[in-house]
C-alpha cells in the first residue's frame, strides 16, 4: 500500500510516500477516498515527481469544494501548474494545516 492514511478529529490526512504515480495508486486513491466521502481530506503528493492524469483529482477537489468540504493537496511548486490557479495546492504540510483551519472558519462565518 502506497499511502499512510491517519484519521484526525476534523479531517482525513492522506500521505503518498512514493516518486511515481501510477494508475493503479489512483484506483486506489478512488477507494480511500469513497470510504471517507463526507470527510475533509488533506491528500500529501509532496513525493511525486510527476503527475501525468489528474483529471479525477481535480473533479474529486471540486466536488468537495461544491459540498462544503475541503479537499487540500500538498504538492511539489513544479507540478501546480497542472491544476487550476484558484484550487487549493499547497508546498507544505504545515501550509496545508493552515489552509484548511482557515476554510473551517469561512465555513463557521459563512454559517452565523
Amino acid at each position: 500500500m502506497s499511502y499512510k492514511v491517519e484519521i484526525k478529529s476534523s479531517h482525513l490526512y492522506i500521505n503518498f510516500g512514493e516518486d511515481a504515480y501510477t494508475p493503479q495508486d489512483l484506483e486506489e486513491l478512488k477507494i480511500i477516498l469513497s470510504k471517507h466521502n463526507k470527510r475533509h481530506i488533506i491528500l500529501n503528493l509532496l513525493m511525486v515527481e510527476e503527475l501525468n492524469n489528474i483529471n479525477f483529482l481535480r473533479n474529486h477537489q471540486i466536488e468537495k469544494l461544491e459540498n462544503d468540504l475541503s479537499f487540500i493537496i500538498i504538492i511539489r511548486e513544479s507540478l501546480m501548474t497542472l491544476f487550476d490557479e484558484d484550487m487549493p495546492l499547497v508546498p507544505t504540510l504545515q501550509e496545508a494545516i493552515d489552509f484548511f483551519n482557515m476554510d473551517e472558519m469561512q465555513r463557521k462565518l459563512m454559517t452565523e
